[in-house]
């Protein structure tokens, strides 16, 4: 059974962390959660598409016990932009809400947290229902972080975890046998010719201790290193 705005609405802004930014498909709208049961509209492309949204979604949201702020909104031409552009506009918005998100527990920013020691978890499957109507089953992954104040340990969406990461720290995994660098195409030509032993191409599964590997680095060339001792595991 689908289930109604109301309810997917719900659902979206439950998930959202504090200072988690929102940005409903195609309306060209931004929020950012703000509190318990607030969000705060931080962006609106300058067109009729977004000023018609702008009003169903305030009327949505006040249906389901949340508020919006609209008292200090930016209002972006897009007009100019470029599919690839208006993308990157968007990410970079995505990437300034990220550097804001909090510890639960003591409030330290997440990009202050040893990023580099952040652990990919396996949490299952679920299933997700197609634009299509199909039901699927996909993998549900999790990035553990670790609060340096207070010890506390923070799961995060694989997507929330390389807005704070950035690339380097995206391309770079860990398990319990090695370390694995994904290379750009460049570094994989000087590999090739210099003919290094160092080289594969990562599937589903670790190809030294079987475990499962997370999605992004599936399929990428990589170099990689046997790690030394268990305590480089990440």
């Amino acid at each position: 059974m689908e289930n109604n705005p109301e309810e997917e609405a719900k659902q979206i802004l439950e998930k959202l962390r504090p200072g988690g930014m929102w940005e409903p498909a195609g309306l060209g709208l931004s929020y950012i959660r703000e509190g318990a049961t607030e969000l705060k509209l931080v962006q609106q492309e300058n067109t009729p598409i977004a000023a018609q949204a702008r009003v169903r979604m305030r009327v949505l949201v006040e249906s389901i016990g949340w508020t919006i702020d609209e008292e200090e909104v930016s209002m972006v031409d897009t007009s100019h932009l470029s599919p690839q552009e208006k993308h990157m506009h968007e990410i970079m918005l995505r990437q300034q809400s990220a550097q804001r998100w909090p510890c639960p527990k003591c409030e330290t920013p997440l990009v202050a947290f040893p990023l580099e020691q952040a652990v990919w978890q396996f949490d299952g499957q679920q299933e997700m229902r197609l634009p299509d109507g199909e039901i699927e089953e996909v993998e549900q992954w999790c990035v553990i972080i670790e609060c340096p104040v207070c010890d506390t340990k923070v799961p995060m969406e694989p997507y929330d975890f390389g807005l704070i990461a950035g690339d380097d720290l995206m391309t770079t995994y860990t398990n319990e046998v090695a370390k694995f660098i994904v290379m750009s195409r460049m570094e994989v030509i000087q590999k090739v010719d210099a003919k290094s032993s160092d080289v594969i191409i990562l599937g589903t599964f670790c190809p030294f201790s079987g475990s499962l590997l997370p999605p992004h680095v599936r399929g990428t060339n990589v170099t990689w290193s046997e790690l030394a001792d268990k305590g480089e595991e990440e």
